[in-house]
C-alpha cells in the first residue's frame, strides 16, 4: 500500500497540469513513502518500533496538508487523496493502529477544509468521499490481512511443529536450545537438555501397524508436557524420539530427579484402540558447559542415550567426560574409515574351524583387521558399527567377501585346501538389502567358487529384527545354496524355536557358553541342549572359544562335531595360515604330557 500510494501520487505530481508550490515537498515525502513501503517488504524496517513509524506516518500527513492548505483548489486535489490512502497499509502492524491513522487522515482533512474556507456543502462532500473511500480501503485490505496472517501463522506453525503431536519440532528446538545456551552465556545458571527414546516401539508397528505407533506418540505427548517442569520444552526430534529442554536460572536442579520426574510419564499403561499397552524409555541426559553448541549439546545427550540403550529398556544415562572421550574417539574414526578401503587398510586373518574328532582343519572364518597408519590396530568392534552408520559397511562388506574368495582360490590353486574346505564371512544386518544376493553369487562365478563353500555368519539378533526386505535377501541367498550360519547362538534372544524358522544351516554356539561350561552345570546342560537340538534338525554345529582340551573331550561327549578356538592357534594371516594347514591334524589334538622337575 505505500508503495503504491507513492507510486500513484509521483505519477500525480508528474502530470499535472499546474504546478502547486507544495508540489517538491509532496514528492519528497512520497519517495519517502515509496522507500517504506520497499523497507517493510524487504524486512529492513523490522526492528523498527511500531510507535515510531506511526509518528513518522502522521507527521508526513501534517507536512502534505500544510503544503496544500495555502494555494487555491486544495479541496479539489487528488494528490492530497492519494497520500492520505498510504496509512492503510499500518493495518499490518495492528488493526487499532489502522483505525487510528483513517481517524487521524479524516480529521486532518477537516480541518484542511476550514482553514482554506471551503464552502460548506463542498467541503462536507468531499470530507465523506474521502472519509468513506479511507473506510472502504481500511476495510478491505482487513479482509485481505486477516486471510494472509491466518496463513502465514499456519505455515509458520507447520514449520515449527511436529503435524501428529502438536509439540515443537526439531527446527523449533535447537532455536530455542541455541537461546537458552546465549541466556546461560549471559546470565548464568544452568542448561540441560534430554532426549527419551521409546523401546520396542518398532515392534508396536510391526505387531499393531504404524496406526497404533501414531496413537500412542499422540497419547504420549500431553503426559509428557505434564510431567516437565514448568517452562521447559517439550519437542518430537522424529519417530519415536522426544526432547527435553530444562532452563534452571539458579542452576540448583538436579537433571537425573528431573528426568526420573519425567519418566513418570510412561509408567502408567496407555489406551489404544487395541486396548491397554505397556512402554518405556531410555534417557540420554547432557548438562551445557562452555563452549557447548545446540548441535553439540544434542550429540551429547544422544550419546547418553545410546549408552541408556545398551544398559536395558527404562535406562538412564548422564553424559560424562568419559563419553565425550568416547564420542571423540568414535568422530576421529568415522572420518578416518573413509580413507581406510581407498588406502588399503584393511586385511583379513584366519580363524580355523577343527574337526573335534579327528584334528583336520574343516574351514576358516575371515576376520577383518584394521590397521591405520596412526592409530594402529582397531578392533571390528570399534568400527563396524561406525562402518554401518556411515553406509560404509556394503563396500567393506563386498572387499571382504571378494579377497575371502580369492584367498579360498588361491589356496585350493596352490593344492593346500581342498574341495570341501569352507570359508566363513561375517554379514552386517545393514547388507542385507537390495542387490546383496546378486553380488554374492557374481563374486562366486568370478572366482570359480561353489556355494557350498562359502557360509555367510549372521547373528540370531540380526536374524529376528529382519524386515520384509532382508527376509527377502535370506530367501534369494537361500534359492543360490549359499548356506548360512548363526553366529554367537544364545548371546541375543536365545530363541531354540527360531531355527526351524530360519534358513540356516550352521548353529555357531556362543564363546560365552562353551567356555564356562567346565565349572557351570547350567552353561554346559545349555550347550547339549544347543547340540542335540541341531543335531536333531540336520543343522552343522560349531562350538567357538575352544579354549581347553577338557572342553573337547566334553564336546566330543556332547556329539559336537566341530570346534574353534585359541587351543588351536588364534586368528592369523594367509602366509601363517597356510602354515599352519600343512600341520598333522592329531598334533591339534595331541594333549601335551607335563614334564616333570629334574
Amino acid at each position: 500500500m505505500y508503495v503504491a500510494g507513492a507510486t500513484l501520487t509521483l505519477a500525480w505530481v508528474a502530470v499535472t497540469h499546474e504546478s502547486r508550490e507544495g508540489d517538491a515537498i509532496v514528492a519528497s515525502l512520497a519517495f519517502v513513502a515509496l522507500g517504506a513501503g520497499i523497507g517493510l517488504y524487504a524486512g529492513v524496517l523490522d526492528g523498527l518500533r511500531p510507535r515510531a513509524f506511526h509518528a513518522v506516518i502522521a507527521m508526513m500527513q501534517v507536512v502534505i496538508t500544510l503544503a496544500y492548505v495555502a494555494p487555491d483548489d486544495a479541496s479539489n486535489d487528488l494528490r492530497l487523496f492519494l497520500i492520505w490512502t498510504t496509512p492503510v497499509a499500518a493495518f499490518f502492524f495492528r488493526p487499532l493502529a489502522a483505525a487510528l491513522h483513517a481517524a487521524f487522515a479524516s480529521a486532518l482533512l477537516a480541518g484542511a477544509l476550514i482553514v482554506h474556507e471551503t464552502s460548506f456543502a463542498a467541503a462536507t462532500r468531499l470530507w465523506v468521499m474521502t472519509t468513506g473511500t479511507l473506510v472502504a480501503l481500511t476495510w478491505i485490505v482487513a479482509w485481505a490481512a486477516v486471510g494472509v496472517r491466518r496463513r502465514d501463522a499456519a505455515m509458520s506453525y507447520a514449520a515449527t511443529h511436529d503435524p501428529l503431536t502438536s509439540l515443537p519440532n526439531r527446527a523449533l528446538f535447537a532455536a530455542r536450545t541455541a537461546e537458552a545456551l546465549a541466556t546461560r552465556r549471559h546470565d548464568g545458571g544452568q542448561v540441560f537438555i534430554m532426549l527419551a527414546d521409546l523401546d520396542r516401539f518398532k515392534m508396536i508397528n510391526d505387531t499393531h501397524g504404524h496406526h497404533a505407533g501414531d496413537e500412542m506418540l499422540m497419547l504420549l505427548a500431553p503426559r509428557l508436557t505434564e510431567h516437565t517442569p514448568a517452562n521447559a520444552m517439550v519437542a518430537r526430534l522424529g519417530g519415536d524420539e522426544f526432547a527435553f529442554l530444562i532452563q534452571d536460572p539458579t542452576g540448583e536442579l538436579d537433571p537425573i530427579a528431573v528426568a526420573a520426574g519425567i519418566s513418570a510419564a510412561w509408567k502408567d499403561p496407555l489406551m489404544l484402540e487395541r486396548g491397554l499397552i505397556h512402554t518405556s524409555a531410555c534417557l540420554g541426559v547432557a548438562v551445557a558447559s562452555d563452549g557447548d553448541m545446540p548441535s553439540s549439546l544434542l550429540r551429547n545427550a544422544d550419546s547418553a542415550m545410546y549408552k541408556a540403550k545398551g544398559a536395558g529398556p527404562g535406562s538412564m544415562r548422564l553424559y560424562d567426560e568419559e563419553q565425550r572421550a568416547e564420542l571423540a574417539r568414535r568422530l576421529e574414526l568415522e572420518q578416518a574409515l573413509y580413507d581406510a578401503l581407498p588406502e588399503q587398510q584393511f586385511s583379513l586373518f584366519y580363524h580355523p574351524v577343527v574337526d573335534l574328532a579327528t584334528g583336520r582343519v574343516q574351514g576358516a572364518e575371515a576376520l577383518i583387521r584394521w590397521d591405520h597408519p596412526e592409530l594402529g590396530v582397531i578392533h571390528p568392534g570399534e568400527f563396524i558399527s561406525l562402518a554401518e552408520e556411515a553406509g560404509l559397511i556394503d563396500a567393506i562388506g563386498l572387499w571382504v567377501l571378494n579377497q575371502a574368495l580369492g584367498q579360498l582360490r588361491q589356496w585350493r590353486d596352490e593344492g593346500v585346501v581342498d574341495s570341501e574346505f569352507q570359508i566363513a564371512v561375517n554379514v552386517s544386518g545393514a547388507q542385507l538389502h537390495g542387490h546383496f544376493p546378486r553380488h554374492v553369487g557374481k563374486l562366486l562365478a568370478t572366482h570359480g567358487i561353489q556355494a557350498r563353500s562359502l557360509l555367510l555368519e549372521l547373528t540370531e539378533t540380526v536374524l529376528m529384527r529382519a524386515d520384509a526386505e532382508a527376509s527377502d535377501v535370506l530367501r534369494d541367498l537361500e534359492r543360490i545354496e549359499v548356506p548360512l550360519a548363526i553366529d554367537d547362538f544364545g548371546t541375543g534372544y536365545s530363541s531354540l524355536s527360531y531355527l526351524h524358522q530360519a534358513t540356516v544351516d550352521t548353529v555357531k554356539i556362543a564363546q560365552s557358553f562353551v567356555s564356562g561350561m567346565s565349572t557351570d552345570h547350567t552353561r554346559r546342560a545349555i550347550v547339549e541342549a544347543v547340540v542335540a537340538l541341531a543335531r536333531a534338525l540336520g543343522l552343522s554345529v560349531i562350538a567357538e572359544g575352544v579354549d581347553t582340551y577338557e572342553q573337547v573331550e566334553l564336546l566330543r561327549s556332547m556329539g559336537c562335531p566341530q570346534g574353534q578356538g585359541f587351543l588351536f592357534t588364534r586368528p592369523m594371516p594367509p602366509e601363517s595360515m597356510r602354515a599352519f594347514l600343512g600341520i598333522d591334524p592329531m598334533d591339534l589334538l595331541r594333549k601335551p604330557v607335563p614334564q616333570r622337575d629334574s
